[in-house]
């Protein structure tokens, strides 16, 4: 198993953020995946509230406080549709209605702040979410991995052929074969 030290978490998330905006061939500006990287490094130091995000848009009535609202209904909805699609999938809120109001957040926000760079980013989160949620996915994928997971890792492997998955199926001591997808 190859060691890859970094000297920051955010170092360490923009390799996995690097690797799979490239895996998915999806154009992203540079200043929408440096926020990216920053909200998962925010992930690591500090704690997410479980107030319902919709009361959270309901009850933000001045306007600093509407976009504030608005910034942490998309970045809630991006992580946890994102990197915790599965926790969704137990609940009585799916993942759509997350990627629903996220996107909805960004589009509302880029608006309120008239253009600037900041508002692009939320643009493009906004146009962007299902692909960027698609995107955390993979994050969480690479860095969750453990040997409990490897017949769906393989399962991953045979369906997309990504080699990120390949790699971590050999760290994990199996060697996938050619194009067929088989086990060596």
């Amino acid at each position: 198993m190859d060691l890859t030290l970094h000297s920051s978490v955010e170092g360490y998330f923009k390799e996995l953020l690097d690797e799979a905006i490239h895996e998915r061939n999806l154009k992203v500006s540079p200043t929408t995946e440096y926020y990216l990287v920053g909200l998962l490094g925010e992930l690591t130091k500090s704690t997410w509230s479980d107030d319902a995000l919709a009361l959270k848009l309901a009850g933000a009535n001045d306007p600093a406080e509407r976009v504030g609202a608005l910034k942490e209904v998309g970045d809630t909805s991006l992580v946890l549709s994102g990197l915790f699609s599965k926790s969704l999938g137990r609940s009585v809120v799916q993942v759509d209605y997350y990627i629903g109001l996220g996107g909805a957040a960004y589009k509302e926000l880029a608006s309120r702040l008239k253009a600037s760079t900041v508002s692009e980013v939320y643009r493009e989160l906004s146009a962007k979410f299902p692909k960027f949620v698609d995107v955390l996915s993979s994050v969480r994928q690479q860095f969750l991995i453990g040997e409990s997971d490897a017949v769906s890792l393989y399962e991953n492997w045979k369906n997309k052929k990504l080699d990120w998955v390949e790699k971590r199926l050999e760290d994990l001591g199996m060697l996938v074969g050619g194009s067929k997808g088989t086990l060596q």
